[in-house]
């Protein structure tokens, strides 16, 4: 019996080679979004923080680069929401994931033998802002739907 091939199984659903895409980001397929593309830049960052950092502390290395990343996938999976509570719980995970995050870069950035970043830090923190307006506006809009669906019945 012959060995399934997994690479020659999934090079049939192509022609030519399989590369990297090569359309960046945020352009094209996608609609322009501050918040996804300031949370993927976030996490982008992160993992060349952690990169570095990974030698002096593996631990808070594997912590921040999972809550540093996972800020931009909760913000990501909320764009795809099926209601509007599931979009603001996802933007709630988002922001307790960038509460520790900013937390745990605040910890590495008072020791000095620890790598610093202070664009990290800096994108981390101009982020809670955006997350709170979309919060609060999605919140007040909830509210009022709420609202009007009872005056309804």
């Amino acid at each position: 019996m012959n060995e399934f091939d997994a690479n020659a199984w999934l090079a049939s659903f192509w022609e030519g080679e399989v590369a990297e895409p090569t359309v960046p980001y945020g352009t094209q397929r996608r609609k322009p979004n501050p918040v996804v593309d300031e949370t993927f830049e976030m996490a982008s960052r992160v993992m060349d923080y952690c990169e570095r950092l990974i030698t002096v502390n593996a631990t808070f290395a594997d912590q921040i680069l999972r809550s540093g990343t996972s800020v931009g996938s909760h913000v990501r999976e909320g764009q795809g929401a099926q209601s509007l509570k599931a979009f603001i719980n996802k933007m709630k995970m988002a922001h307790q994931e960038l509460e520790e995050t900013e937390f745990r870069l605040d910890l590495c950035h008072i020791k000095a033998h620890y790598p610093h970043d202070a664009e990290l830090v800096r994108r981390t923190k101009a982020l809670f802002p955006l997350l709170n307006a979309i919060l609060s506006t999605s919140i007040a809009r909830q509210t009022k739907e709420r609202a009007d669906k009872r005056k309804k019945s």
